[in-house]
């Protein structure tokens, strides 16, 4: 099973008229931040398990993603409790503060879940992100 999130920004941008010298210029519409909704996802190799959309202005802490953890364990024992009733869940996240923190970790032993090791930080090296959006 995986962790993402995903951060909508509807970045709309206002183009200004121009002589036919001068190159136009681009301005970005005021308040843009206002826009962002965060959108986390978990899923395995059956398709999505659990989703949800956060408030808006509300970050992720460890506190919030431990109650999300909450929420995807309940989803998991009905939608694959074929996980649960096997070796458990093999769950994969990345290095996020929220995901590191000793609450986080403390929980994810508590469910029995199998954390696997993330690599560390690189452009190169996002495995949610590649399987989420390789059709991208």
């Amino acid at each position: 099973m995986k962790s993402g999130s995903i951060t909508y920004d509807k970045n709309v941008r206002k183009t200004s008229w121009s002589k036919a010298s001068q190159a136009s210029q681009t301005v970005a519409k005021p308040g843009l931040t206002r826009n962002k909704v965060m959108l986390c996802v978990w899923w395995d190799w059956k398709g999505i398990i659990h989703y949800e959309l956060l408030p808006p202005g509300r970050t992720i802490d460890s506190e919030l993603y431990c109650e999300q953890l909450m929420r995807l364990k309940q989803k998991v024992e009905r939608k694959r409790p074929e996980l649960i009733n096997r070796r458990g869940v093999v769950f994969h996240h990345d290095n996020a503060r929220p995901h590191t923190s000793l609450a986080t970790q403390q929980k994810l032993r508590e469910f029995g879940w199998e954390v696997l090791m993330y690599p560390p930080c690189s452009p190169d090296l996002a495995p949610p992100d590649f399987h989420l959006f390789w059709s991208l």
